[in-house]
């Protein structure tokens, strides 16, 4: 069973809510259970106030992604500093589930089955869905191939990886790092 995560909306400038919350995490020497929505490709809100406020300069908002053992302590320590901070809990909600669309394509066999084994072996928790990896094999098109019209091989594939919000976003980070893996952002569920 994987850990349960919360989103934490809190209000403030940004570099004094990330300050606070690493202080935080430092001070109670725990690692790495907070995650900065920004930090993540993870789909954030798309309402005009929002986008107003970014293009004024004035985002005023970050969410935090907490696990479960974290959640509450860090809630009270907001609600501590309120008067010595300009720092306000605006809302928390619990995750349930998260998912990312992602696509790819290559014209190299080995490129090929390196992109395939990725989607092979995922990582406890993590699925994928709607996955059905297209391969052709044109023996015309072998040989000098850099701006060809035809390739000798060619993938192409989409598909969405789903599961719970931790195993996901590390395997997201791990696809990131793959030059021709094309993902979509992180869309959170919540109960």
């Amino acid at each position: 069973m994987h850990r349960k995560y919360f989103e934490l909306v809190v209000e403030g400038h940004f570099d004094l809510i990330k300050g606070f919350v690493l202080g935080f995490l430092e001070g109670k020497g725990i690692g790495q259970s907070v995650m900065f929505a920004r930090e993540h490709h993870i789909k954030g809100d798309r309402d005009l106030k929002h986008v107003l406020r970014v293009l004024a300069g004035k985002e005023d908002q970050a969410r935090l992604l907490v696990d479960e053992g974290v959640c509450q302590s860090l809630r009270e320590s907001l609600a501590n500093v309120r008067e010595a901070l300009p720092l306000r809990l605006v809302s928390t909600r619990e995750i349930s589930a998260a998912h990312a669309g992602f696509s790819y394509e290559a014209y190299a066999k080995e490129m090929g089955d390196e992109l395939k084994a990725l989607f092979v072996n995922l990582p406890e928790g993590v699925a994928v869905a709607d996955y059905e990896p297209e391969e052709k094999v044109e023996p015309e098109g072998k040989g000098i191939e850099a701006y060809a019209p035809l390739h000798h091989y060619q993938i192409k594939a989409k598909g969405r990886i789903a599961g719970a919000v931790g195993p996901l976003i590390d395997f997201y980070d791990k696809l990131e790092g793959h030059p021709l893996v094309v993902l979509e952002e992180i869309v959170l569920d919540f109960r």
